[in-house]
């Protein structure tokens, strides 16, 4: 087996992959994470959605999707995180909300 790994290792010049686009926008380690974050917000927030009228939601996540257009090029770290919490917040609101209208149906 050490054979195999030397033979390879010889026929092969060890060349870094390419940089991820991502990086090449002048973006850092910091604002990929953050990319992460707010995806994930903007599905919880999708999620909040589920079991209330279809109208409503639609027109739930067209605000919410508009309202991330709107920061789609904010470059700053902090105000990123800003927007983050915020966002947060008032998915936590959406949440109580609907959680109270379905307990008011039953």
């Amino acid at each position: 087996m050490l054979a195999t790994l030397v033979r390879l290792h010889k026929g092969h010049h060890h060349k870094a992959p390419p940089m991820p686009k991502f990086f090449d926008k002048g973006l850092t380690l910091d604002h990929f994470l953050l990319k992460g974050q707010v995806i994930s917000l903007y599905r919880q927030i999708v999620r909040c959605t589920k079991g209330m009228d279809k109208n409503d939601a639609k027109e739930l996540i067209h605000w919410a999707r508009a309202d991330f257009e709107r920061h789609r090029k904010e470059r700053d770290i902090e105000t990123i995180k800003s927007l983050i919490s915020a966002g947060k917040h008032q998915m936590h609101s959406l949440q109580s909300s609907v959680t109270l209208a379905h307990t008011a149906k039953r």
